[in-house]
């Protein structure tokens, strides 16, 4: 279905043992991939609920300890977010800017500020999970212990839930954390304006911006949907 500016279809998605029928819409025009990160985040959505439907959830409100855990983000989310904290009110995000701040200086000071690449010295992705999160450095994002974007959150934070003790969560070690098996469309995501598994945490968001590509290509909304569902047979392969 389409209208002047938007066309709508239903999306039907075999994801692990979930089987998805969701419409996307999204629009003609060539865009740049921002645009369409809505749909992807509301298809996000629709898996993570199915995913969870029999579970019951310990997630509530007020739990942030995964909010100090490395939230790996790709281009695509960090232009959104960029966009997000310079439409804040001035007081407001001079205040988000100096959470940023001082999280890059923690982060960096330990040798952590890389992402996907040589940056992050020989660790595995476990290794410099666990670096990170003994840091302790909540994000930027975090107030009184609740996600003030959660309608804005990336797609990684939508995919992880858990149906063990909300106190477990804070371990160090993460020991007898029990997650909700969600398939991992956020990959797919990373690899929309580039081919490659490209990204960066989300506390250096700021750090990022100094040195960020410049503008990215526009598509037309549909041709970028046909690069997320490339991502996803990729990792599928």
């Amino acid at each position: 279905m389409a209208d002047s500016g938007h066309s709508t279809a239903t999306l039907r998605l075999k994801v692990g043992d979930l089987a998805i029928a969701h419409p996307l819409t999204v629009p003609n025009a060539a865009v740049p991939a921002t645009s369409v990160l809505p749909a992807l985040q509301g298809l996000v959505n629709e898996v993570v609920g199915a995913a969870e439907a029999g579970r019951e959830i310990s997630c509530r409100k007020g739990c942030g300890a995964c909010c100090r855990q490395l939230v790996p983000i790709s281009r695509t989310e960090g232009e959104a977010l960029l966009a997000l904290v310079e439409a804040m009110p001035k007081e407001r995000r001079k205040a988000v800017r100096a959470r940023f701040a001082a999280a890059e200086a923690a982060i960096a000071g330990a040798g952590l500020a890389g992402g996907g690449s040589a940056e992050r010295g020989g660790r595995s992705d476990r290794e410099l999970s666990v670096a990170y999160f003994a840091l302790g450095v909540p994000c930027p994002f975090l107030e009184e212990e609740s996600c003030s974007i959660h309608r804005d959150r990336p797609l990684v934070c939508r995919e992880y839930l858990v149906t063990s003790p909300a106190e477990l969560c804070a371990g160090p070690a993460q020991d007898g954390v029990t997650p909700v098996p969600v398939p991992k469309l956020s990959l797919a995501a990373r690899r929309l304006q580039d081919e490659g598994d490209d990204w960066f945490p989300l506390a250096m968001l700021m750090a990022w911006s100094r040195t960020r590509p410049g503008d990215g290509k526009r598509r037309p909304g549909t041709e970028w949907v046909q690069r997320f569902l490339k991502g996803l047979t990729s990792l599928k392969g």
